[in-house]
């Protein structure tokens, strides 16, 4: 997609709606339902994170979304791919400002680079207990990212045109327990995206795709 096409997408992308339901479930892994109609979020006070999915063109003004992997660390999400994002800080004023921040200080670019588009529907993630707000912003120009060696362990650039044209595959994962089990996820090329961040790119695909044939 190139970014003439994109520009021309922002008043359908900033007003459309999808089937919420039928975008997370097609990238949930299977338990995932059914545990959900037994919870009530609220009453679990889960903390609140923010992540951006980041849209700019390349040299050739063609669209990508750039993911991360996430370095080895002793934590729930230690080497998964994301988006880049995190928890608030004091300095935030707002869980945008948190996505904005969390990715500046991830990928080396500036805050006034990006602008902003819409928000995306929430994701709730049990191991780690974090209530995940995405969302969705520009930049005009080819970004020059700047990882940060401390979180970030690689950069994954995704075409647009990649991402509308991928569809759900299987793949073995670990859950909280350390067995494998069968979970959908988005490939691209050696990069297996699962989790929360495949349901949040199932929705963000749904918005594109809705939005190109409005």
């Amino acid at each position: 997609m190139q970014f003439a096409t994109f520009l021309g997408l922002f008043t359908n992308l900033k007003e459309n709606q999808v089937d919420l339901e039928k975008a997370h479930a097609l990238l949930s892994p299977p338990y995932r339902i059914t545990q959900f109609d037994q919870m009530h979020i609220e009453k679990i006070h889960p903390q609140n994170a923010a992540v951006l999915v980041l849209c700019y063109p390349d040299t050739n003004a063609e669209m990508n979304l750039v993911l991360i992997r996430r370095n080895q660390y002793k934590g729930t999400h230690s080497g998964q791919i994301s988006f880049p994002g995190g928890k608030p800080e004091i300095q935030d004023n707002d869980l945008w400002a948190t996505a904005l921040r969390e990715t500046s200080e991830e990928l080396g670019i500036f805050s006034n680079q990006v602008s902003a588009i819409r928000p995306l529907s929430r994701v709730y993630v049990p191991p780690s207990n974090f209530l995940i707000s995405p969302f969705v912003a520009y930049a005009e120009n080819s970004c020059m990212f700047v990882p940060d060696p401390k979180e970030v362990d690689k950069i994954i650039e995704v075409p647009l045109k990649n991402l509308i044209a991928t569809e759900p595959s299987m793949t073995k994962q670990s859950n909280s327990s350390f067995e494998l089990i069968d979970i959908p996820a988005y490939i691209f090329g050696q990069n297996e995206v699962w989790g929360a961040t495949a349901m949040i790119l199932s929705e963000f695909k749904m918005l594109l795709i809705a939005s190109l044939f409005k």
